[in-house]
């Protein structure tokens, strides 16, 4: 839970501290936070931009410095003045920001439960997405250079209408658990339980779940077999005596 001036930032927001489970049994239920490295990450984003608006207020109060000198002692006294709240409000911005970023972090939630997962996110704008397994279709795992490095991975999971091609958080059918350290445990978990709950009869089982690979794939082999029943149904049904005849000889 978020302490400190964190925790101050998050009830002037009105932000909850916790997502409720979605659907499934209370002892099922599995919670995954981002990697610790992708709070670094994060914060290392957020020091670098600090440092540009530093720079660039330096370099601009620097350039007005000529400028000053020709002004009218009145005038002197207004740029000073308009200097001094632009610097006090710099100053709450990098204090806003830093909270920003650390509750970016720490209000990040993944939930796992036997019939389906969950994600929060966002500190502006919060964003929850349910996605129930009876809809899941494929499973993938990003990984950049940079996230390589911090030891880090994208888990996307797409339900039926999603794209591997989308982005995550613009798609209600993508689900993606950012910045985790155990990407690879997170998709086995879910597979698992996908199936557990396929074969107690919950799902469709004429779906498979494609598991980093393209959903796309899956989709055209579940339409084939239920094309190819439907014919064998149908000719059953138009020839009842075929199926008991003897293979012809080629």
């Amino acid at each position: 839970m978020s302490r400190g001036l964190p925790a101050v930032v998050l009830k002037l927001m009105r932000v909850p501290a916790e997502p409720q489970p979605p659907e499934g049994s209370a002892g099922s239920i599995r919670i995954f936070r981002a990697g610790r490295n992708y709070y670094r990450f994060l914060l290392l984003k957020w020091a670098f931009a600090q440092v540009l608006v530093v720079l660039g207020a330096v370099v601009t109060f620097q350039s007005t410095q000529s400028v000053m000198a020709r002004l009218p002692l009145w005038a002197k006294v207004v740029w000073l003045g308009v200097e001094g709240v632009v610097e006090l409000s710099a100053l709450a911005f990098i204090v806003i920001s830093y909270c920003a970023v650390r509750l970016n972090y720490e209000l990040r939630w993944y939930i796992v439960t036997d019939r389906s997962l969950r994600i929060r996110s966002g500190i502006w704008s919060v964003e929850e997405l349910t996605m129930t397994f009876a809809n899941i279709q494929n499973m993938r795992i990003h990984a950049g250079p940079l996230q390589k490095l911090l030891g880090l991975a994208d888990l996307i999971v797409s339900s039926a209408g999603g794209s591997q091609h989308q982005t995550p958080g613009q798609n209600p059918h993508l689900a993606n658990f950012s910045g985790v350290d155990n990407a690879e445990a997170v998709r086995d978990l879910i597979a698992e339980r996908l199936r557990q709950y396929r074969d107690a009869g919950l799902g469709d089982q004429d779906q498979p779940v494609a598991v980093g690979a393209s959903s796309c794939s899956g989709q055209d082999e579940a339409a084939a077999q239920r094309v190819l029943a439907e014919v064998r149904a149908l000719r059953a049904t138009l020839d009842p005596a075929i199926t008991t005849l003897p293979p012809t000889a080629a």
